[in-house]
């Protein structure tokens, strides 16, 4: 049977089962699925399964528990990953040591600020209300345990070296110094370890770095806040359109052409990765510009009823984030998290005055979320903290000085590792929608079956998931449902 055939099969079991059920008496037409066709794409094939057994709340819920509850997670997984892959990368099988020339008082790793910097984040001052979104832990300067904040406040000390490290793991591991000007370019960052790594190992380095770095923002600050932040600016373009940020068109045009790389990267089944992901035909430059269009306007459109414009405000997003910052318990949490997408799909929902599209337009903005959302982490990947230390093993690799042409060349240089720790992002995500559709198509079997016929079920919906290429360590999780 035809993958598209065992799809309409699942879905018709399942209108079958709602009606029995009393619950969601007719689905829409099949081909309204866009999982309805003969790819292996999962994870939209989890969506459409969630739409046709609940819909809106699940999505809603869903989006909500993710990112009050499931960010630490995330983050540990993503940084096993990374320890994992930088040894794969480096030693080779060995651990080798670091170079003489990369320890502290010697010549160091120049790297140029816009080679770690490719979403143009060190331009917006932490000060700033936009700055404030973008950073964490502003207060300290120098002393943030939020990287991207000491980055920023070690350009103001231009030729002045400043120490990475205590702030977080109670030792400075890497000591980076501003230059504005050098012999061979300039507004440069000039990276060692400091005395305390001298001895270490390139691998202890790394892990210690890695160790440093909090993905979502710093120790002790809220993820929840971080990641709502960049799916606000992702979906509206909230704070790149702003006015004291302003973006150029040039600039979203290279992050829009970042995420089409990323998305190929995350959405490819083949472990051979084809030169094709790196390079744009008309369709997809189309589709670039017309993001970039958008973006820079802080804009998106709603497909129904002529395309209306629809936006978030900066200030709307800083409130958001200090009713998620003043909590105190998780319970508290949850609610300001609940409050803020909540109130941002209302605003989605409130350009039309038809009740069905006003639900369909909350949906749909909880079901952008879920696709975006492993990009949107992914993202993090190659944001300034990791891209140090990316760009740090970069030359340790290939030489002293050597470097690559802007992100394209350097997630095509990083192919491996990228999709790799992007591929623990998805599966995570994959398995968090497994489990809640599960969880959903037990509930409504328990009311028509029992005991050996919910057994069947599950390995029915086990054997059918694996012919749409759902990973074979998150099928087996099904059985603990």
């Amino acid at each position: 049977m035809a993958i598209i055939d065992q799809k309409k099969d699942i879905f018709g079991n399942i209108s079958s089962l709602n009606v029995l059920t009393d619950s969601f008496p007719k689905l829409p037409d099949f081909n309204s699925f866009s999982s309805i066709n003969n790819t292996t794409d999962s994870g939209q094939f989890l969506i459409d399964l969630l739409n046709s057994l609940v819909g809106f709340q699940a999505f809603r819920d869903f989006v909500i528990d993710t990112i009050t509850y499931r960010l630490p997670e995330i983050e540990v997984a993503l940084k096993d990953g990374l320890k994992d892959e930088l040894k794969s990368t480096v030693s080779c099988g060995v651990n080798p040591s670091i170079p003489s020339w990369f320890k502290n008082g010697e010549s160091g790793i120049n790297v140029k600020v816009k080679d770690i910097d490719f979403f143009d984040i060190m331009k917006v001052n932490p000060d700033s209300l936009e700055g404030t979104l973008i950073y964490r832990d502003i207060q300290p300067q120098l002393d943030s345990a939020d990287l991207n904040t000491y980055l920023y406040y070690t350009i103001q000390e231009n030729g002045n070296p400043e120490n990475w490290g205590n702030s977080v793991l109670g030792t400075d591991i890497l000591e980076t110094t501003f230059l504005s000007n050098t012999p061979t370019a300039n507004n440069v960052f000039k990276f060692t370890t400091t005395t305390n790594y001298d001895d270490k190992n390139l691998t202890e380095f790394n892990n210690a770095f890695i160790d440093s770095i909090s993905i979502f923002g710093a120790p002790n600050t809220k993820d929840s806040a971080k990641l709502i932040n960049l799916i606000f600016d992702e979906i509206f373009g909230s704070i790149g359109s702003s006015p004291s940020v302003n973006k150029s068109k040039t600039q979203l045009k290279k992050e829009a052409e970042i995420n089409e790389v990323l998305d190929c990267l995350i959405n490819s089944e083949d472990d051979v990765i084809s030169d094709n992901f790196f390079t744009f035909d008309n369709e997809t430059i189309a589709k670039i510009n017309l993001i970039v269009d958008n973006k820079k306007n802080g804009i998106k459109y709603l497909d129904s009823c002529g395309n209306i414009p629809v936006s978030i405000s900066v200030d709307d997003i800083s409130d958001y984030q200090n009713s998620i910052d003043a909590t105190t318990t998780k319970s508290e949490e949850l609610q300001a998290v609940t409050s803020a997408l909540d109130n941002a799909a209302d605003t989605q929902a409130s350009f039309s005055n038809n009740e069905t599209d006003k639900l369909t337009f909350k949906t749909d903005f909880f079901i952008e979320i879920i696709k975006k959302l492993t990009r949107i982490v992914a993202s993090l990947i190659i944001s300034p903290k990791l891209m140090v230390l990316f760009a740090i093993n970069h030359q340790i690799i290939y030489g002293q000085g050597n470097s690559y042409d802007g992100p394209i060349d350097f997630l095509k240089k990083n192919k491996k590792l990228v999709k790799n720790v992007s591929n623990i992002i998805r599966n995570i995500i994959l398995e968090l929608l497994l489990k809640l559709v599960l969880k959903i198509l037990s509930e409504k079997l328990i009311q028509k079956f029992a005991g050996d016929e919910i057994e069947k079920a599950k390995n029915y919906v086990s054997i059918v998931l694996s012919y749409l290429g759902v990973p074979q360590e998150i099928i087996a999780l099904i059985r603990g449902i």
